[in-house]
This record gives C-alpha cells, sequence and structure tokens, in this order.
C-alpha cells in the first residue's frame, strides 16, 4: 500500500528534522561544558545522580521546575489510595490498565482498517519527535545554565550538566535511528507493519489475553484478578527491575 510507503518515510523525515533541530544547540552545550571544566576541579564531581548539589542554579532550577509540580484531584486521590489501599488499588489499577490495552488494542484494528497504519505510524512519529519529559526538561535546564553569566556558575551545576546532557545525546540519538529506520524501511512498510502487528498480537494471546479468557471461563474472577496482575508486572515491574539492575551495574 502506497499511504504506507508515505506515512514511514515522511515520518522519519519529520523525526529526523526535529532530531537536526535538537542538534543545533549541542556546539553551546558543550562550549559551556568546557567552561565549567575550566572553571572548576570536576574530577570528583558525581555523575550518577546521587549526590545532591544544593548551593547551584541548576538544582534550585530543578526545585522550581520540576520538583514543585502539583497533582490534580485524580492524582492526589490515587496517591492516597496507593498509601492506604495499596494491594486494593494495584489491582483495580491493573484492571483498568488491562481494559484500556483491550480497548486500545480494539482501536489499533480500527485505525489500521481505515487508514491503513498510517494513522498510527504518523501518532508514533509525533510522540518521538516531541520526546519524552526527562529530556525536554534536560534540554530546558541546558538553555536556562547556557545564558547565565560566567560568575553565577557553580560547581554543582557541572554534574546537573553532565546528566542533561547525557540525557539529550541518548534522545537525540535514539531519535536518529528511528527517523533512520523508518526511512530506510519505508519500501516494506507494508511487510513491516504486518510483521509488528502480528508480534504484538502473538505476545498478548499468549500472556494477556489469552490465559485470561481461558481463566474466565473457569471462574471469572480469577480471569479478572490475573490480568490486573499481569499487567503491572509485565509493563511496570519488570521493566523497573531491569532499570534498577542496570543502574547497579553502571553506578553500583
Amino acid at each position: 500500500m502506497i499511504e504506507m510507503t508515505v506515512s514511514l518515510a515522511l515520518t522519519g523525515a519529520i523525526i529526523l528534522i526535529s532530531a537536526f533541530d535538537r542538534l543545533r544547540y549541542f556546539r553551546k552545550y558543550w562550549t559551556l561544558k568546557r567552561t565549567l571544566e575550566d572553571s572548576f576541579d570536576v574530577s570528583d564531581v558525581d555523575l550518577s545522580g546521587r549526590t545532591e548539589y544544593g548551593n547551584c542554579f541548576s538544582h534550585k532550577w530543578v526545585i522550581e521546575n520540576m520538583t514543585r509540580t502539583k497533582h490534580g484531584r485524580i492524582g492526589g486521590w490515587f496517591q492516597r489510595q496507593m498509601m492506604y489501599s495499596t494491594l486494593i488499588t494495584v489491582i483495580w489499577f491493573g484492571i483498568l490498565i488491562g481494559s484500556f490495552g483491550l480497548v486500545f488494542g480494539i482501536f489499533l484494528i480500527s485505525a489500521y482498517m481505515l487508514a491503513g497504519g498510517a494513522l498510527l505510524i504518523f501518532f508514533f512519529g509525533a510522540l518521538i519527535a516531541v520526546g519524552p519529559g526527562g529530556p525536554k526538561y534536560s534540554e530546558e535546564l541546558l538553555l536556562a545554565l547556557a545564558v547565565l553569566n560566567q560568575d553565577e556558575y557553580q560547581k554543582g551545576d557541572y554534574a546537573f550538566l553532565r546528566i542533561a546532557l547525557k540525557s539529550v545525546t541518548l534522545w537525540t540519538v535514539l531519535s536518529f535511528i528511528i527517523g533512520g529506520t523508518f526511512l530506510v524501511s519505508a519500501p516494506y512498510g507494508t511487510l513491516l507493519f504486518d510483521t509488528l502487528g502480528g508480534a504484538v498480537l502473538v505476545f498478548g494471546d499468549a500472556l494477556l489475553w489469552g490465559p485470561m479468557f481461558i481463566l474466565f471461563d473457569v471462574w471469572p474472577p480469577i480471569g479478572i484478578l490475573y490480568i490486573s496482575l499481569m499487567t503491572p508486572f509485565i509493563f511496570v515491574i519488570i521493566p523497573l527491575t531491569f532499570y534498577i539492575i542496570y543502574r547497579r551495574m553502571r553506578y553500583g
């Protein structure tokens, strides 16, 4: 289908343009990095993120822009429920996530039937181009640091700069990889999408919906309990475990 090829090529181009746009600030970031390295002895600065450097502009910026986010009514209610009824909240949260997964799966299938998958590709490309919150906050911090006078920098700013620069760099590299992959795979768009969709269906049927329906036939509450516990286990606990292992292997 020609729309798949066009959507992959166009989305890949958009992702690459966003990555190049982000890349144009890197000279300013590296200049700032060299400035701090020339101004301070940064050999003993902890770059793991575990040491808190409070007497610097970056720490104040993080406090003002990231940690003072106020939760809405739903967020506050959810936090209270997690505090006082953790198990029940996790079960209900799993049920909601599982139900959302089913609805989202139906949406994916419907969108694929209506637009041949082009709409989904554009949606995914938009998410990649915009980027998650971490790199966006990191980029804003780097831009804020870049406009300071040299006498306003402190040694602790170097730790924040390196961590933020790493976050932005990784996301930029990932954007280049995904954008390039989209462009290269554009001529094979239909085959790629069919393969990916089949893999998602096999995964969901093997670990989520298939066992849930089998258990549901035995006794409905067991099926509901299975999907409510299995969903957060696969999509939350397992990734978090791998992240913790990665952090320990990298930083000790």
